[in-house]
């Protein structure tokens, strides 16, 4: 199988292939052999190259995140397989919760000017750490949340100006 996920501004081509006892990975070219070792709801042990790896993972939609080695990963599933995601995230004004939880932390205030890439906050989420990052330049125009406070799927955290940077 074929898959082709966007991080950031950046595609990822990834392609799974089942073999004896487990698969091997091809991610952007460089091959790596898994064999799994346990699963369970939004968790997986395996053993990657000899090395055993703990991933955390959430799925919706066309989102994936990761929790690997202490580091965070939003994956999004491109269109089509290929080109571009189907939300690019360019000129995105209104941030949402991409799955119910918990906000962490608010790293942004109203009338702050961030860049794209920048975490504007932090959630919590099935026993993962999701950075909300800035899709563009811009200034925040309003930060709906509050650290602590308890979010659903697809409410608004945080508004960026009107205006393309």
């Amino acid at each position: 199988m074929k898959y082709t996920y966007r991080q950031g501004d950046r595609d990822h081509e990834v392609e799974l292939l089942t073999g004896d006892g487990g698969l091997r990975a091809l991610l952007n070219g460089a091959a790596f052999e898994l064999l799994e070792l346990d699963r369970e709801q939004g968790e997986l042990h395996f053993e990657v190259n000899g090395e055993v790896q703990h991933v955390d993972w959430a799925k919706a939609g066309r989102d994936v995140w990761l929790h690997v080695n202490g580091r965070s990963y939003h994956l999004e599933k491109s269109a089509g397989g290929g080109g571009a995601a189907g939300r690019s995230g360019f000129g995105e004004r209104v941030l949402r919760t991409p799955m119910p939880g918990q906000v962490r932390e608010v790293l942004v205030k109203t009338g702050q000017t961030v860049e794209a890439g920048d975490v504007l906050l932090l959630l919590e989420a099935m026993k993962m750490e999701i950075r909300i990052q800035a899709p563009r330049a811009g200034a925040v125009a309003q930060v709906a949340v509050a650290a602590g406070e308890s979010v659903e799927k697809d409410q608004i955290l945080v508004e960026l100006d009107g205006e393309d940077a």
